[in-house]
Order: C-alpha cells, then sequence, then structure tokens
C-alpha cells in the first residue's frame, strides 16, 4: 500500500506523553492499574475522533524515565486510534544543572530499532555512585537504588532512576562510539531556565558554565520549548543571527513542545492550547525532515498552520484512459514536484489537469513557447472544496497559472502592441485597487470619448458636404465679381439709351433702385418661407447619452429621473423658442412683401413711360434679373462663410483628439507610477511602472494603406521612418484632415473618406508595463533573470491564491538564479499557492523541500511498470521504503524503492543534493 500519498502534510504530534505506570508522577485515575490503562485509552480515542481539526493528533512520544515498556506495551496492546504512530521517547536527567535541578533531556528512538535499544544504550550509560559505576538497564538501576538504601526491587528501581544523573559528555562519548545509534536517535532538551539548558549558566559560575551549555544544545537535535522567543532564536531569527546560532550550537534547531501528561486531563492539552504541529510523514524520517527544515516543518498553534481555502486547492486528478491507472493522482497543498526520465509522462500529466480547467489558456501559452499539443480525453480534476474540472472551460472560482517549458524565454516584448510581459505586469498593477480604478477610469473616458468624436467626425463630413453643395450652387448661379461686372454693364447701355429716350435720369435711377429692393424682397421672401417650412418641421435639438454601464442600479434611475425632468423643460422651452423664432421670421417676411408691393406701385408710375422704349425695358428686366442674381450669389456667400466657420471650429475640436487621448493616458500612468512607488516594499524586489508610447510606426504604416504615399510628400506630410511623438501634433492632424477632406490627398482603392479621417483621429497611444529588479529593467536584463522575473511576477499575480502550474522552470534559468532566487522564492510563495513543477532538477525539489513528489515512469525494457503504459507514484521526500506487493503481481519499477532513492537515481545532482540538505544547519 501506497502510504501518505500527498507527502508531507501539518499533521498534530505530542511527542511528551506519560502513560498509565510512568515511572515518575503517575497521576491517572483508576482503582487498578488495569482500568488506569483503560481510561487511558478511552480517553485518547474520544479526544481524536471528535471533529475538532485541531484535536486530530497523529504522533505521539511515549515517554518515560529510563524505559521504553510502557511504549511496547502500546504496541502490543493496539489499542490506540488506527492512524496513530507512536514512537519511544526515553527522559533523564544531565549535568550541569539549571538554576533548580539537573537539565531534562530526551532520546527519541526510530522504532526499527527498539530491540536493540537495552543493549546499544541503556547498558552503556553510567553512573559513580560511591566507589562503584552503574549502568542504566533496569538491574543497575536496582542496584543503584538498594546501595541508596531502598529495600525492596520496586523501590530500589525507581530510587535509582531519581538519582541517576548522566553528564552531558557521556552521552557524547556513547553516541561516538556508536554512529549508528546516533542516526536513529534524536535528542532534545527542555529549556525552562529551572530544568532546562537556558538555566546552565545562570548560577554562581555562570560565566565558567558558557561553553559547558553550548556544548548541550550542540548534542540536541531539538528544544522542547513553546515559547515564541525560543522558537525565533533557535531558527536564527532572534537576537543572534542564522550563521551565529549554527557556530555556538552546530546546527538551527526546531522547537517541539508536548502536553507532559501525567493525567487524564492533560492528555495532548499543553498549557494555552500550544499544539505542536509538524509537516512530515509521520514516521522517523518524517521527524528527521523537520530537523533539517526547522523553521518551515514546525509550528506552534492552537490551529492547523497555512491552510488554503477548497477552492485554491487542486485534490486530485482521475484519468479515464486505458494508458492509465483509473486510481486518483493526488497533490499536496503546497509544493508537489513531478519528477522522473525523458518521455515518461510528466508533463503530459501536467498539461492534461491544466487543460481540464483552462484550455485556452494552455493553447495560448503552448503556442508561444512553440511546443506540440498532448492532450488525453476524460481527464477530471477534482478540487478540494468537491468542484470537478473537466471541459477546459475555466469558471469564477477555479483557476490557474500555467507556464508550460521555455515560455518563459519565449515571451518578447510586442513592439507597438501590448505583449503577454505587458498583461502579466498588468495583472499584478490590477491587484492594486487604486490602480484598478485608475485604469478602469482610463478607460472609461476612451470609452466614452470616442462616441462624442465619432459624432463629431460625423458632423464635421457633413459640413464638409453642405460646403460643397453651397459652393456647387453658388457657382452655377455665378461670381459675385462676374454679376457685378454684367449689372454695371447694363445700366451703362440703359444709360445711353435713356439720353435718348424722355426719361429724366432721376426716373431710371429711382425705377433701377425699386427693381433691385424687389429682387431683394423677393429673395427674403423665398428665404423665409423656406425656413418657416424647415422650423415647423424640426424637432427638438437634444440628445439623451447612454450611461446605463457606467453606474449603479441606485445612482442610475436617480441619473435617468433627472434626465426626464431636464427634458421636460427642455421640450418646453424648445416649443416657446420655436414659436419666437417662427414670429421673427414671419415679420421679416411681412416686412419684404410691404417692400415689394410699395416698390411695384413705384414702378407702375414709371413703367408705361419706360416700356415704350422696348430696348430700355428689356435692359432694365435684365439688370433685375441680374440683380436677384447677385442677391443669391450673396447670400449663398454668407451661408458658406457660416458653415466654413463651423467647420474650423469642428476640424480644431476633432484635431485636439491627440491630446485628449495623451492626457487620459498620462493620468494614468502617473496615477499608477506614484502609487507603486508606496507598495515598493512589499514587491519581491520588483518595482512596476507604466509607460505611455506613440505607436509611431503603426500610425503611419496605415495612414499609408488609405492615402497615396505620393500625394502624402506633395503635400508635406511626411510619414516617414523619423516621424516621432513630436511630429505627431494637434496642427499636424488638423492640417492632414482638412487636406482628406478638400481633396487635396488621393486615397487609395477601397478607401473612403469617413474610414480615413476615423483611422488618422483613433487613439494610437499604448499602455505599456516595465519591471524593474536590481535597476536593470525587463528589457536589459539576461535571458536567465528576465526568466525569473517573469516567473515572480506569474506567481505573486492573478488572484495571488490559485494554482500555479510549471513545466521545468529551471529550463529557462541559469544555476545561480536556480540557487539564490528561484528556490527561496518558491519556499515563500508555496505557503499561499500551491505550486505544481515539472523538474529534472534536484535542488528545486530538496531546495524548495518540496511536501510531495510524483515519480513518473512509461512502460519500457530496462523500467517497466505494474500494469499501464504511464504511472506514477507519490509521497515524500523522506519516503524511503518501497511498496512490496503481497499478492505475487508484478511489482513494477516504481515500487521497487523509495522516493528518495527514485530522486538519487533520476534527477541531476541528487545524491549531492541530498547530502548538501542534511548538512545544511550543521557545519
Amino acid at each position: 500500500m501506497n502510504m501518505f500519498e500527498k507527502g508531507s502534510e501539518w499533521r498534530r504530534w505530542d511527542l511528551h506523553v506519560h502513560t498509565p505506570e510512568t515511572k515518575k508522577n503517575d497521576n491517572y485515575k483508576g482503582k487498578t492499574i488495569e482500568e488506569k490503562w483503560e481510561n487511558f485509552y478511552t480517553a485518547i480515542n474520544e479526544y481524536v475522533n471528535e471533529s475538532n481539526e485541531s484535536k486530530k493528533v497523529t504522533v505521539i512520544g511515549i515517554t518515560d524515565y529510563f524505559s521504553i515498556e510502557n511504549y511496547k506495551k502500546i504496541l502490543k496492546d493496539n489499542r490506540l486510534p488506527k492512524d496513530m504512530v507512536c514512537f519511544p521517547n526515553v527522559e533523564m536527567r544531565i549535568t550541569p544543572t539549571g538554576t533548580d535541578s539537573p537539565v531534562n533531556i530526551h532520546f527519541i528512538f526510530n522504532p526499527e530499532i527498539i530491540d536493540e535499544i537495552e543493549a546499544r544504550f541503556f547498558s552503556k550509560l553510567k553512573f559513580q555512585s560511591g566507589d562503584r559505576e552503574y549502568g542504566g538497564s533496569k538491574e543497575e538501576l536496582i542496584l543503584l537504588g538498594k546501595s541508596l538504601g531502598a529495600k525492596t526491587d520496586e523501590e530500589a528501581y525507581l530510587k535509582g532512576i531519581d538519582s541517576f544523573i548522566l553528564s552531558y559528555k557521556d552521552v557524547y562519548e556513547l553516541f561516538q562510539k556508536d554512529q549508528n545509534l546516533r542516526e536513529n536517535t534524536l535528542i532534545g532538551v527542555s529549556n525552562k531556565s529551572t530544568d532546562g539548558a537556558s538555566g546552565i549558566d545562570r548560577g554562581e559560575n555562570g560565566g565558567q558554565l558558557v561553553a559547558t551549555k553550548r556544548a548541550v544544545y550542540k548534542l540536541c537535535d531539538f528544544i522542547f520549548s513553546a515559547n515564541a522567543k525560543d522558537i525565533k532564536y533557535f531558527c536564527g531569527k532572534g537576537v543572534d543571527s542564522v550563521e551565529a546560532v549554527i557556530h555556538n550550537y552546530g546546527s538551527l534547531k526546531p522547537c517541539f513542545h508536548g502536553s507532559d501528561s501525567h493525567s487524564l486531563e492533560k492528555i495532548f492539552e499543553p498549557n494555552d492550547k500550544k499544539y505542536c504541529w509538524i509537516k512530515a510523514d509521520p514516521t522517523f524520517n518524517g521527524l528527521k525532515q523537520a530537523i533539517y527544515e526547522p523553521e518551515v516543518r514546525v509550528r506552534i498553534s492552537e490551529t492547523k498552520p497555512e491552510e488554503k481555502y477548497g477552492y485554491h486547492v487542486i485534490e486530485k486528478v482521475v484519468i479515464d484512459d486505458m494508458d492509465f491507472s483509473s486510481d486518483p493522482i493526488v497533490f499536496n497543498d503546497q509544493l508537489t514536484c513531478i519528477i522522473g526520465g525523458k518521455s515518461t509522462g510528466k508533463s503530459l500529466l501536467l498539461q492534461n489537469i491544466a487543460r481540464a480547467i483552462d484550455n485556452k489558456q494552455v493553447e495560448d501559452k503552448l503556442a508561444v513557447s512553440q511546443l506540440n499539443s498532448k492532450k488525453i480525453e476524460n481527464v477530471e480534476v477534482i478540487w478540494k472544496d468537491g468542484e470537478i474540472s473537466k471541459n477546459g472551460q475555466p469558471d469564477m472560482t477555479h483557476k490557474i497559472v500555467y507556464i508550460p517549458q521555455t515560455y518563459l524565454n519565449r515571451l518578447t516584448e510586442g513592439g507597438e502592441q501590448t505583449s503577454e510581459i505587458d498583461k502579466i505586469i498588468q495583472d499584478i498593477v490590477m491587484l492594486n485597487e487604486e490602480c484598478k480604478n485608475a485604469y478602469e477610469i482610463m478607460e472609461h473616458k476612451v470609452k466614452n470619448y470616442k462616441p462624442d468624436l465619432d459624432k463629431k467626425i460625423y458632423d464635421l463630413l457633413h459640413i464638409q458636404e453642405e460646403i460643397n453643395e453651397l459652393i456647387n450652387s453658388r457657382n452655377e448661379i455665378g461670381t459675385e465679381i462676374g454679376i457685378e461686372k454684367e449689372i454695371d454693364k447694363l445700366n451703362q447701355q440703359k444709360e445711353f439709351i435713356s439720353k435718348d429716350a424722355a426719361i429724366t435720369e432721376e426716373e431710371v435711377k429711382t425705377y433701377d433702385a425699386s427693381i433691385k429692393k424687389m429682387a431683394e424682397s423677393e429673395a427674403i421672401i423665398k428665404e423665409c418661407d423656406k425656413d418657416i417650412a424647415s422650423l415647423k418641421n424640426l424637432e427638438m435639438p437634444f440628445v439623451k447619452v447612454d450611461i446605463k454601464d457606467s453606474f449603479s442600479e441606485e445612482l442610475l434611475i436617480m441619473i435617468q429621473e433627472f434626465q426626464q425632468l431636464l427634458m421636460k423643460e427642455a421640450e418646453k422651452k424648445w416649443v416657446e423658442k420655436k414659436g419666437n423664432l417662427a414670429t421673427r421670421l414671419i415679420v421679416r417676411k411681412n416686412t419684404a412683401v410691404k417692400t415689394l408691393e410699395k416698390e411695384r406701385e413705384v414702378i407702375k408710375v414709371l413703367f408705361e413711360k419706360i416700356k415704350k422704349n422696348e430696348t430700355f425695358t428689356k435692359i432694365t428686366e435684365q439688370i433685375k434679373k441680374e440683380s436677384q442674381k447677385y442677391e443669391e450669389v450673396v447670400s449663398y456667400n454668407k451661408k458658406i462663410d457660416t458653415k466654413k466657420n463651423e467647420y474650423e471650429k469642428l476640424l480644431d475640436d476633432v484635431s485636439k483628439s491627440v491630446d485628449n487621448y495623451k492626457k487620459i493616458h498620462y493620468d494614468y500612468a502617473n496615477m499608477v507610477n506614484n502609487n507603486m512607488k508606496k507598495d515598493s516594499d512589499d514587491s519581491d524586489g520588483l518595482d512596476f511602472s507604466v509607460k505611455i508610447k506613440f505607436k509611431s510606426e503603426m500610425f503611419c504604416s496605415t495612414v499609408k494603406e488609405c492615402i497615396n504615399n505620393n500625394f502624402l510628400k506633395r503635400e508635406n506630410c511626411n510619414l516617414n521612418d523619423e516621424f516621432s511623438e513630436k511630429q505627431y501634433t494637434k496642427n499636424f492632424i488638423k492640417d492632414l484632415i482638412d487636406k482628406v477632406l478638400r481633396g487635396d490627398l488621393k486615397l487609395l482603392k477601397n478607401q473612403n473618406i469617413e474610414n480615413v479621417v476615423r483611422v488618422i483621429l483613433g487613439d494610437w497611444y499604448l499602455v505599456t508595463y516595465d519591471v524593474k529588479m536590481e535597476n536593470d529593467t525587463i528589457n536589459q536584463m539576461s535571458p536567465g533573470k528576465k526568466a525569473l522575473v517573469l516567473l515572480k511576477l506569474l506567481i505573486s499575480m492573478a488572484d495571488s491564491r490559485c494554482p500555479i502550474l510549471i513545466d521545468q522552470p529551471e529550463d529557462d534559468l541559469d544555476n545561480r538564479s536556480i540557487f539564490d532566487e528561484l528556490i527561496p522564492f518558491i519556499r515563500e510563495k508555496k505557503i499561499v499557492r500551491q505550486i505544481l513543477i515539472v523538474t529534472h532538477n534536484a535542488n528545486v525539489v530538496l531546495g524548495g523541500d518540496a511536501e510531495e513528489i510524483i515519480v513518473a515512469n512509461q512502460d519500457g525494457n530496462n523500467s517497466p511498470n505494474a500494469k499501464f503504459r504511464f504511472e506514477y507514484r507519490s509521497g515524500s521526500i523522506e519516503n524511503d521504503t518501497p511498496i512490496l506487493n503481497l499478492n505475487g503481481e508484478k511489482q513494477g519499477v516504481l515500487n521497487e524503492k523509495g522516493i528518495q532513492q527514485h530522486i538519487c537515481d533520476v534527477l541531476e545532482g541528487g545524491e549531492r543534493a541530498f547530502d548538501l540538505r542534511k548538512r545544511k544547519y550543521r557545519i
């Protein structure tokens, strides 16, 4: 059976439990020894069977003075909960003393050597009393007790135990002679000042005992203490540095704590609920891992450490495929490393876990990495909260970040496009609420500005069309100068004729003036009739703005109510204004009608006299017509001038889009840059910043795809390689659009004026992001450093708690980055993020202190599997046990060795990495 498949998990350990018949202070209740033991077993089973997670004690140290007999009894009785593991813990006292008594010392033995402890340990102990040296066996302790006056064997045994005090030097000597025994023994010392090592140098001769105190600590692997200062100090986080603690005491040391129970009430209940949690297999090897990694593998707290939400933890994966076992592959909630030889199914497993959760992310990133897709059908990922991902459609709750092989080094800058790196950094920046709000404001402003700009562009084009139509209509009539010349010519002819006719000069002038006034009046009447008809059909010029996506429902209702109120008021005022305008037009028309009638009367008087001269009459009629044409041309010119003024204002307004877009983007950049400076202390050594780029190259190429380049050059609108943001000004854009609208620039085929103007007035600014580490920006970094920064970003971002799946990150990094940066970073982040890594580097596994290792294998001649083409075996670093097949079936290469042996065989530098791990805190 494959035990502890999830590897090292946080479990409650109590390594200091005394039982009934303990040799000192047996306070267990019961009228008989049998009843005491019955009450003891009942209390333990009731305690751990409670639903409270904090009550699930997994490992206990059966503690007694100079004896492991109670430990053996418990094994024989087999009355403890099924999954509970026991270690023998022998308690003794050593010299020198604390402030009140000798120092308590504990020896926790590997259960595998239990039958050898009597001969190799107890019998080797020695204590000088009188003129004789006594050993630590039961027989020797009885003899010691009797030499001190005890009568019976039982009395002598207890007196011998109470009197036997070891010298720490003798303990050193014993283990020096038996190194194998030392490997199978963990030694701990109490740190109380009264009977612990901390009190050794506090007496009268304290200064002389400093070296002795250090020697006692050096002898030990762990400290029995729940004191927060002790915990920090022995992990190198207190008044002395890591180097100082190692130098003085031989190694960093974990602080364990137990209930020190001598009664039913104290079983598993230390003072103040200072429970001991250890992240390891419940084995002796697991306990040794806590010695190697004291800071990260041991906690003293009431509740289970480093718990993650169920929706942030992948619990297991089930594959329904003939090439795979249908048994679930389980995962630790911290760091799981998937290892194996080439083509053993490591990346295959990781990729398809990611596919089941977010297939699009996998495909997109494989495309960047230029890797082939390897899809397995029918893969189910079961989350710790019970939900199942299987179709590759991400939901709002269950997310991942997947990083395939070479992805980090394949990420490149996108030039004038938003790159993958920009997207990654933006996700980090968006974790800051103020920056996120600023980004949403920027997007909202751009979104709202574009419709307004589009409306103005439409109006600008419409005005230009109106101007062209007015000019064409005017030109069909003639020009002011041409008509004036024609009128002058006709007047000269009329004046010549009038001299021969019986018409006075004054009469001719009066007649001509009347004809002109009649022409003006008729033009006014015609214009008024047209305006009155147009005004009658004109709706209220009020545009309702669509704002439903911008505000909360409550605020939206209030705004809409106010809009309706405004519209009612506006409509009322519009009707009133329309009436006033109509009245003014009617008055103007009536005035023109009266003038017309008056001038007709004047002409009537002179008409009979003038009509006698046919030529004079004809010329007069021509003058009248030309005068009417002149008035129409003047009217057209006024309208053209009015429209040109509108055109100029609107052209100037739309050309401001250059400055408006720029301001919107730079406001966002300035806000983020100022805000990220405040958060620089909490960013893993990374400094983030936002830059705004003008997309010069894209702007020039896009405009050239619309307008003939020869015409651009002819009109001094050169869009060459040197074109920059300095040249991209409001005046430049204004001139460019004006020439497009006037037809000075020839458009290419399939292009129209409206689309070209919209292109020119587009948002040509790009938000880009940068990250700096150790004064290098992302573009200045070496490939390895750049990959490391990107990895930090990816792990730090996006919900910042969802699992991250990484395939061979070491392929993108150099060795120095792996040791100095990657491993410490992973160790830090796995506490808050579940991390699954495929790796062939032992330092990632062991340096990262992986909680679980999954060994992958593909069936082959030299590496046969038990049943399936692809098989996986999981366990912890401390697992060194083969899985025996008791049914006589094919064993399979994965089960022939423990996880430790697979790490050494499969990973680069496996044995050396294990050696470094063991020696890490012992120099």
